[in-house]
């Protein structure tokens, strides 16, 4: 692994790109558990698997869309073998690449999103 520092997004961009697969894994407190994790999108946007925690919320985002491996951040051999399988099965991690990128473009775009931060404007507008 190497440490790129701080990159602008056309570099992040060709990081992604020169990428097997992307890691979000948090310790659980509360500030994660029940968050929305911007790198695990990030990751499938780009057609990348990635291992992220197995935090109910993101257990059940990695299950719908196919995409990825939830291990307990905690446990490093677990994390290893989440890994290696990812280097080691390349069609299963195209696939689930190809998955992440599918959701990112059915579900998590956008376009749906502001539909749904319009509604809770309006009715707190109300």
């Amino acid at each position: 692994m190497i440490y790129a520092g701080k990159l602008d997004r056309n570099a992040v961009n060709s990081l992604y790109g020169n990428s097997r697969a992307g890691l979000c894994l948090l310790y659980p407190t509360d500030n994660y558990i029940n968050s929305l994790p911007v790198k695990m999108f990030e990751y499938m946007a780009a057609g990348l698997p990635f291992v992220a925690s197995d935090f109910p919320l993101w257990k059940k985002i990695a299950r719908e869309t196919k995409a990825g491996i939830c291990v307990n951040a905690e446990n490093i051999p677990e994390i290893q073998t989440a890994v290696k399988k990812l280097l080691q099965d390349n069609e299963m991690a195209e696939e689930m690449g190809r998955n992440g990128r599918k959701s990112i473009e059915k579900k998590y775009h956008w376009n749906i999103e502001a539909g749904k931060l319009e509604r809770l404007y309006r009715k707190v507008m109300r």
